[in-house]
């Protein structure tokens, strides 16, 4: 029978046992979910299965036949694909898309020493349409939008027609309507025999494509059973091993004291101005789809965009120009896409935590390392970062614990306004509801909060004010007490402004 199995599979990293004798298996033609709270050891797993590195123990079958990976390679050619959560990690922005596409072909000359450009442009041109994306072949990777990359990354993988593809949180950059077009492609591969790992926080979407179940908790499988079998609700009980009862939202008064004001901020990439203000210990949410313009927002007021507009800190006026102005006037920004602008992935957690800080921890040019460490311990100790090892490299973390680290680094800085831009994007509800935690204790310090996501039930959980977003403009305001999901999604959709239109 042709299935994937992965045996007793083990590793340690630094001493920390991150996977602890695993098995896990995959049928021909199943779309099959591997769940896991973040640092349950989902991705140590698929990245031994794609051949990043290999396991301490444990052993790999293919369609009954035992493998050994030693290198990326090695998996292609034994049919794993990998759509990885962070697709500008393993596509060059510098080359086409049609380029991207078929690199394996272009790298390997001794098979394919003539290429047919033109018959290669087709062929691109035919796997861009299986995942339903209509686009110039000959664009260059880095001007194509995020949702277009995660597209692009998945037709590269059928150009080696892999038989088990690696789906780590695909439709985080994705709207609705995109989201129901990759789950058509899904059902037609499924059909011809493809299987696919799916990794996702979005248990809706794993009752909805998945055939079964596979769910991880501290480096162990602790369930497994068709979908079928088990609910949203026993998902979580298993992956954080209690019952889950989400937090309240709670009751604030807020001081009326404006902390941040932006007036006339204009947006270049959306060609839209706009008008902010955030009272003291705000939570302001920005709600909308993909592609309304949020990080575009969020650039323009970090000075990423050159741009114009009139920013107020505390009552004092700045001009902002670049990210050191905005730094220096006191805004800290969470990127969306954390691996890429937020950590410097091969360091350790210590020096990722104490970068904004190397001015006070130096003598004479000199690091002060004990004074680092010890700083560094404290944040880790505060935010909970697991490994709680201040040298580990950073991109041995999880997703969360890597968020953690990312918003760790300002915690100490003389910041006022923090910007998160989809922050709890593939992390899992416990780190969720630690990073919700993190943001309502800097509300209570009085800073202001601007929290953008296309997740709209985080907003009706945390935010205080919500402006809905459209095409680079605000079209709606709503208070905490006026918000309701029906609402953001008529509004973020291009419903009408006046409320009397809104179907019931």
């Amino acid at each position: 029978m042709n299935e994937l199995q992965m045996l007793n599979i083990s590793k340690s990293f630094d001493k920390v046992t991150v996977l602890n004798g695993v098995n896990f298996h995959v049928k021909q033609g199943e779309v099959h979910a591997l769940l896991g709270m973040n640092g349950a050891g989902k991705s140590t797993l698929m990245k031994i299965l794609a051949g990043d590195f290999p396991p301490d123990d444990g052993t790999i079958m293919i369609d009954g036949k035992q493998y050994t990976f030693s290198s990326p390679l090695d998996a292609k050619k034994a049919g794993i694909g990998l759509v990885a959560q962070e697709v500008d990690t393993v596509l060059f922005p510098a080359l086409s898309v049609c380029e991207n596409i078929i690199a394996n072909e272009i790298i390997d000359t001794k098979t394919s020493p003539f290429l047919s450009w033109n018959n290669q442009k087709q062929r691109a041109k035919e796997l861009l349409r299986q995942v339903g994306l209509e686009m110039d072949v000959n664009k260059l990777v880095y001007e194509c939008s995020l949702h277009e990359k995660q597209l692009i990354l998945l037709a590269k993988v059928l150009s080696s027609s892999a038989k088990y593809i690696i789906l780590d949180e695909p439709t985080a950059p994705l709207s609705t309507a995109e989201t129901k077009t990759l789950f058509q492609i899904i059902r037609k591969l499924k059909a011809k025999g493809v299987s696919f790992i799916y990794i996702s926080h979005k248990l809706g979407e794993i009752k909805e494509i998945c055939d079964c179940v596979t769910i991880l908790r501290d480096g162990k499988v602790v369930h497994s059973s068709p979908i079928s079998d088990i609910t949203i609700e026993q998902m979580v009980e298993h992956m954080i091993g209690r019952t889950y009862k989400s937090a309240k939202k709670e009751k604030r008064t807020l001081d009326e004291t404006i902390a941040f004001e932006v007036k006339n901020l204009f947006i270049p990439k959306t060609k839209t101005t706009v008008n902010l203000q955030i009272r003291k210990g705000e939570i302001v949410g920005i709600a909308g789809l993909v592609g309304a313009g949020k990080t575009e927002l969020a650039h323009s007021l970090f000075g990423l965009e050159k741009t114009s507009g009139q920013w107020r800190i505390n009552g004092k006026e700045y001009t902002i120009s670049s990210p050191i102005e905005a730094i220096e006037a006191g805004i800290s920004y969470i990127p969306e896409e954390r691996r890429k602008q937020g950590l410097f992935m091969n360091e350790s957690v210590q020096k990722n935590l104490t970068v904004r800080l190397l001015s006070s921890l130096t003598n004479f040019q000199w690091i002060h390392r004990q004074r680092e460490e010890k700083l560094a311990l404290n944040l880790i100790e505060s935010l909970k970062i697991h490994p709680s090892f201040p040298k580990i490299t950073v991109r041995h973390l999880s997703g969360g614990n890597q968020q953690k680290v990312v918003i760790g680094k300002w915690l100490s800085t003389n910041s006022e306004v923090f910007i998160f831009d989809e922050p709890t994007k593939g992390i899992d509800v416990n780190a969720k509801a630690e990073i919700f935690s993190i943001i309502q204790s800097l509300a209570k310090q009085g800073k202001a909060i601007l929290y953008l996501t296309n997740e709209f039930q985080e907003l009706l959980d945390i935010a205080d004010t919500i402006h809905v977003m459209v095409d680079g403009k605000f079209v709606k305001t709503f208070s905490a007490e006026e918000a309701t999901h029906e609402k953001l999604v008529y509004y973020s959709s291009g419903g009408e402004t006046s409320w009397h239109k809104l179907p019931s």
